[in-house]
């Protein structure tokens, strides 16, 4: 009776855990935000604190392209209009804060400018630049300037502007200001919005809004691509990409585990009894990742594919025993109870082994990788006890008839590997493989960053078409100046601003775009201000007038510009540019403040020589020590690092733990050799295969290595508990052993390779990585452990005997 009563106790509880699991995990937020990606190191935080700054302030850019110049230009109307109705502020050409006072021109002028003015007002310079004025009032069309001319004859306020100018991840304006590419076949429409790329809401939000406007243009200009990017749209697309992959990669791992269960175990009926608590397990797990995690990251997702394809070993083992027990002539009642003592403790401490496997990723610098190890981790444990607590229940019903005969595979496969001749050719073919895998195939740093941004994104496919057509690239550098003063903040950029300026000038870079020449700071406007009342004296006048006479002017008619020498501007402040401007975008790009710290931004585009970055990289710290060097192309570097620090002490961790565990369940210390051999076999046979399919690893797909140790100890454990356990029974006893128990472990190695396998079709190229890696490293662990534990115990038993 207090069984019954304890029993429906549990019961009672596994109802009210799972309705509150099924109200919890309906809020699972799945985070479109990369930021969970990068490393924790300085360059990887700087960059996500960029990320979390500036993500309201990131372009949005409608990309439209066509055959038609005239269409693509009557479409870009369409998309201004459209806009402008829905109070969507746009930026059509390059922000223009050219001065109507030539003196305020240094403001805005670099160091290569400046020193261009200063030649301007010696007496060489000026008759020089006379003399392109008077070719410009002579050439058609200049009735409209004349004016202009009148108050700079010196064209002193277009020298900071004679230079090409860069803006927006190196997007161009071209002469006009405006952008346009492929003689006016290709145009940009930028988007100025104050929604914050980070907020999910916000970001599907404006998207949505913005691709319905967009849609009734496409209607109208069927002849025009158009195509929407930028923040915003990367970040809804992510979070869409992300919930995809989790909802696909989840359906698919329970089909393919299912498939494989029982095209292996052959008993369609054990569905019903393994299944359901393995969901259920998985259904806690999501609840937990509810409350653990404010949002779920890219690579965290894999945690249902893998928990469904791992948590399939228990219930394996559970429901065998079950049979076994019914085979014995035991009741379904006392075969429930048999099967739970035979296996609670092998499959529990594998689960915890395996979980603590998961668990070593919690030591990782990626944030992702430590949610996916715990939540994996987690999974694991909490889908054994389900399956322990509800498996042998359900089979209890469904097993009351005759039981199936036991299940008997690779026999012939056995005897042969155990044949003393052979077993020692086997193991030292391993060992080879061993030690040329570790000296010719160990793992290769891929391409970290492609992985890290899908390429199956279409924003980010934009963005590809727009570089090709308007310059710029995605490997650009984020220079960041911070200071609890904005305006020293802002001046320290337009001093790094200023040193890029000239490593463009020598090539050192491709191109740059910074706030400083739209609108510096106070402290740089001062700077370049006092700069230019050095050489702005008060015969600058006397020696214009001489200069308009010596080329044919009439110097009356320029009395306003002499005097405009006499009375220099002194305006320095940069304070009162409306947000909504083409400038106040330009601010909020550039500048963004976090907590009582103001971050102040330059974007560089570095060129590809590796003397030439490393010599911008010593500019950029003589210029300002404090300023962070960060960005997608650092992070490349970065994430090389991240795993070449976590790699080795995640692997150490993994092998301490496997280590333990064998030293509690198996207690001679030949079979912890045999087994930490075959462990180390299949790590072998992973690193020969991903060179064979010339699959480079990353931080995302390398970390599942030592996952493997734990995920795969289970099959080399049941293959020696059940070779040892049948030791001294008859002189076939090793071969028949491994008849047994074989079926079963090719059923748990290769559900667990499904359930990995599953995540191959994910649009997420870390994601699917990962799933390649771990399902050959499960199919590598059964291979390895039916060659080398089989060979390993026939040569102890020959030494023995």
């Amino acid at each position: 009776m207090r069984n019954v009563n304890r029993g429906k106790l549990v019961a009672w509880l596994l109802v009210l855990l799972t309705i509150a699991s099924v109200a919890v995990s309906r809020r699972l937020h799945l985070s479109g935000d990369l930021t969970a990606l990068f490393p924790s190191d300085t360059e990887g935080a700087a960059l996500a604190r960029f990320v979390r700054v500036f993500g309201g302030a990131d372009v949005g850019l409608v990309l439209l392209e066509g055959e038609d110049a005239r269409e693509v230009d009557i479409a870009e109307h369409a998309i201004q209009t459209a806009f402008a109705q829905a109070s969507i502020h746009t930026l059509s050409a390059s922000p223009n804060v050219q001065p109507i006072d030539p003196t305020a021109a240094w403001r805005f002028a670099g160091p290569l400018a400046r020193e261009k003015l200063a030649r301007a007002l010696t007496a060489d310079g000026m008759r020089e630049r006379l003399r392109e004025t008077r070719a410009l009032l002579l050439a058609p069309g200049s009735a409209s300037v004349s004016e202009w001319i009148e108050r700079d004859p010196l064209r002193l306020a277009q020298i900071p502007w004679e230079t090409r100018e860069d803006f927006a991840a190196g997007v161009s304006a071209n002469a006009s200001g405006s952008f346009a590419a492929n003689e006016g076949k290709a145009r940009l429409v930028v988007i100025s919005s104050h929604a914050s790329a980070m907020d999910g809401q916000s970001a599907r939000d404006i998207v949505t809004t913005v691709e319905h406007l967009l849609d009734g243009v496409r209607a109208k200009h069927s002849s025009v691509r158009v195509s929407l990017t930028g923040g915003h749209a990367i970040a809804a697309a992510t979070e869409t990409m992300v919930r995809r992959d989790l909802i696909v990669s989840g359906v698919l791992s329970t089909i393919f585990s299912a498939f494989v269960f029982l095209v292996l175990f052959r008993r369609a009926r054990a569905l019903v009894a393994v299944f359901p608590p393995l969901l259920l397990g998985t259904l806690w797990t999501t609840a937990i990742a509810v409350v653990a995690y404010p949002s779920l990251s890219a690579i965290a997702v894999a945690f249902t594919a893998v928990v469904v394809g791992v948590g399939v070993d228990t219930g394996v083992h559970v429901y065998a025993a079950l049979l076994d027990g019914r085979r014995r002539g035991l009741s379904p009642e006392l075969a429930k109870q048999f099967a739970r003592r035979a296996t609670w403790r092998p499959t529990l401490t594998a689960a915890l082994v395996a979980g603590l496997a998961f668990g070593s990723l919690t030591l990782s610098d990626v944030a992702a990788m430590r949610q996916l190890g715990a939540l994996s981790g987690l999974g694991e444990v909490l889908t054994a006890v389900a399956i322990l607590l509800i498996t042998p229940e359900i089979g209890a019903r469904l097993e009351r008839g005759t039981p199936p005969p036991p299940l008997t595979l690779g026999g012939r496969w056995a005897d042969i590997v155990s044949r003393p001749t052979f077993a020692r050719g086997v193991l030292a073919v391993a060992f080879l493989a061993t030690v040329a895998s570790g000296l010719f195939a160990a793992p290769q740093a891929g391409e970290a960053v492609v992985a890290l941004r899908p390429k199956a994104l279409e924003p980010l496919k934009t963005y590809d078409r727009i570089y090709r057509m308007f310059g710029g690239g995605p490997g650009q550098w984020v220079v960041m100046s911070s200071n609890a003063n904005a305006d020293i903040a802002r001046h320290r950029a337009d001093l790094v601003a200023e040193g890029l300026e000239l490593a463009k000038y020598r090539g050192d870079i491709e191109g740059f775009d910074a706030l400083s020449h739209f609108l510096p700071s106070d402290e740089t406007a001062r700077a370049r201000i006092h700069e230019r009342d050095l050489v702005l004296t008060a015969a600058s006048g006397t020696r214009l007038k001489e200069a308009l006479a010596s080329e044919g002017f009439d110097p009356a008619m320029f009395d306003s510009a002499v005097q405009v020498f006499a009375h220099p501007s002194s305006e320095t402040s940069t304070n009162d540019v409306a947000d909504e401007t083409a400038i106040g975008w330009l601010r909020r790009r550039h500048v963004g403040v976090d907590g009582a710290s103001t971050l102040a931004v330059s974007f560089v585009r570095p060129g590809l020589d590796a003397a030439s970055k490393e010599r911008v990289r010593a500019m950029i710290r003589e210029i300002d020590p404090a300023a962070v060097v960060t960005g997608y192309g650092r992070l490349e570097d970065s994430l090389r690092g991240a795993m070449t620090h976590d790699l080795p002490r995640i692997l150490v961790f993994a092998f301490v733990v496997v280590f333990i565990a064998l030293a509690r369940l198996v207690k001679r210390p030949v079979h912890i050799a045999i087994a930490l051999f075959s462990l180390t076999v299949s790590l072998a046979i992973v690193f020969l295969s991903m060179r064979a399919l010339n699959v480079r690893f990353h931080i995302y797909d390398a970390l599942v290595l030592p996952v493997l140790l734990g995920i795969t100890l289970d099959e080399v454990l049941f293959l020696l508990h059940a070779a040892t356990s049948a030791r001294g029974e008859d002189e076939g006893a090793l071969v028949n052993a491994m008849r047994r128990e074989t079926p079963l472990v090719a059923t748990t190695a290769l559900t667990t390779a499904a359930g990995f396998g599953a995540l191959i079709i994910s649009n997420f190229d870390g994601l699917r990585d990962l799933g390649i890696v771990g399902a050959v490293g499960s199919i590598a662990g059964l291979v390895a452990a039916l060659v080398v534990v089989p060979a390993g115990l026939a040569l102890v038993e020959m030494r023995e005997q």
